[in-house]
């Protein structure tokens, strides 16, 4: 079975979370926003920009004091982009999921 890495990304981020200890920036601020953003982007909504957005607030864990949950957090996501970063960008500028497991929905214009 075809794992997508945007699927996969939310979802190790999310066991992360569970292991967080609630009281770092990391933990209660910005984890809670790249598990939104990686919603997000499951979907096809938003654009190219979120994954700047992304890497950016990874980054931010990993400079900052965090504890170790939202650390390993931050560093699968920036794993994930740095190696995958077409199939994210698969997901936001031709609204697709190579993988074919995001539920996208696509929006014809008439």
């Amino acid at each position: 079975m075809p794992r997508c890495i945007v699927d996969l990304t939310a979802y190790y981020l999310g066991l992360a979370l569970q292991e967080k200890c609630g009281e770092c920036f990391g933990c209660r601020e910005v984890l809670a926003r790249i598990c939104e953003l990686l919603r997000q982007i499951s979907r096809g909504e938003g654009e190219i920009s979120l994954l700047d957005e992304l890497s950016s607030l990874a980054e931010q864990v990993l400079l900052g004091e965090a504890c170790p949950a939202s650390r390993i957090g931050a560093r699968m996501v920036k794993e994930a982009l740095a190696n995958y970063d077409e199939e994210f960008a698969a997901h936001l500028t031709e609204r697709y999921c190579p993988a074919g497991v995001c539920d996208i929905r696509y929006v014809v214009e008439v």
